[in-house]
């Protein structure tokens, strides 16, 4: 049987119970709010941005 590491929310830092998923827990703990937020700030740290000379 393969060991599953535990799953911890990139938001909050909670590690969630095994046997609840991150959907469920990003719905029932987060607003949209901030799980839109979080997203954006990804998108905005891995944005190619030009290399200047």
């Amino acid at each position: 049987m393969a060991f599953t590491p535990p799953v911890e929310c990139p938001i909050c830092r909670n590690t969630l119970d095994l046997d609840r998923t991150l959907e469920d827990h990003l719905v029932g703990s987060h607003s949209h709010f901030e799980v839109a937020r979080y997203l954006a700030s990804l998108h905005d740290r891995t944005e190619s941005r030009p290399i200047s000379d």
